[in-house]
């Protein structure tokens, strides 16, 4: 069993930001192209203060639930405004070669798809 529900909220929101760094990072490496680095980090921190935002129980079941997070990390890839960089590059390569995309980023594909 987990022990990310025993964590204290400060914990969990760090390891919900370096979770969601190193997806974001994945898609773009499994893409073989460069991330928009600025973006990257704007986002990040729209997610910090969005999870800074969140009562107890909603960050805990972000941390917990793939959903809930798959959820949490699509909204703020979509309101960072990090979907709609390189997204004409991206919806090319994903079309072509649906393959390349690891599994965990594929909310991320199908935000860039909206």
């Amino acid at each position: 069993m987990s022990t990310t529900p025993s964590l204290p909220p400060s914990k969990l929101r760090s390891r919900l930001e370096a979770d969601f760094r190193q997806r974001v990072t994945l898609l773009y490496s499994s893409l073989q192209i460069t991330p928009p680095y600025h973006s990257v980090e704007k986002a990040v921190l729209a997610l910090r203060d969005r999870l800074t935002a969140l009562p107890e129980p909603t960050l805990r079941a972000a941390a917990t639930d793939p959903a809930s997070q798959n959820a949490l990390f699509t909204q703020v890839f979509i309101d960072s405004g990090l979907a709609k960089k390189n997204r004409g590059i991206i919806s090319r390569l994903l079309a072509d070669r649906p393959e390349l995309l690891a599994p965990e980023c594929q909310p991320f594909a199908d935000a860039l798809r909206r």
